[in-house]
């Protein structure tokens, strides 16, 4: 699901409407002029979001309650991973659609992999046998190695970083300019902290953070 042409969408929308949200907007404008008028507005469960943004779309509606339309084409554009996960499966289960999000300034080799429902933003590279599960989210300038891989649901924060071979689970979280190193794995829900490398495994429900990365359990 990469072109809104290859599911016969007639109306995109964007699910979240907050800083990331209106970054969405832009990047599928660059990535599909043609299809550009299609993008309809936002659901939000705030409808006064936009307010005091130059934002030329509306809130349309609200994901707990929407309904989609014969031709609808959804974009996941919520950067917390637990809540995008929750949402986008509450949608899924109404029959919505969802695209997948690949700006041109990304490079992206053919040998990669890429999971529905993914976005992979500007100057963002997933190199040779890379994976992106289900609606994993690579910020602007970050980057997966060759034969690295991020789970569904998975965020990359911007110029955050998978070493040749690294992975990260399911729902996983890298803040800004976090890194993982060659081979290290790091678990489901687990979070690298802002300007940490994980240098060793992690478990699931971890904390990563300091360089080398101490590990601690992930507080709920």
């Amino acid at each position: 699901m990469t072109h809104p042409s290859q599911l016969s969408v007639q109306r995109i929308l964007i699910v979240g409407a907050g800083g990331f949200g209106r970054e969405v907007l832009q990047w599928a404008r660059a990535a599909w002029p043609e299809a550009a008028a299609h993008i309809a507005g936002f659901l939000s469960a705030d409808p006064q979001i936009l307010a005091g943004h130059a934002c030329p779309l509306p809130v349309i509606g609200d994901p707990a309650t929407f309904e989609p339309q014969p031709g609808d084409g959804l974009l996941l554009a919520i950067g917390i991973p637990g809540v995008r996960r929750r949402v986008a499966e509450l949608l899924l289960d109404r029959g919505c659609e969802f695209l997948t999000l690949i700006h041109p300034t990304a490079v992206v080799v053919p040998t990669a992999r890429i999971g529905a429902g993914a976005i992979v933003c500007p100057q963002a590279i997933v190199s040779d046998s890379a994976a992106l599960g289900r609606f994993a989210l690579v910020n602007y300038h970050a980057s997966l190695a060759h034969d690295a891989s991020a789970g569904d649901f998975a965020v990359l924060s911007p110029y955050a970083t998978l070493a040749g071979g690294a992975r990260v689970g399911d729902d996983a979280f890298l803040g800004l300019h976090a890194s993982v190193g060659p081979g290290v794995s790091v678990g489901q829900r687990s979070k690298v902290a802002a300007n940490s490398c994980a240098l060793a495994d992690a478990p699931a429900d971890s904390l990563v953070h300091g360089v080398p990365g101490r590990i601690t359990p992930l507080l709920s």
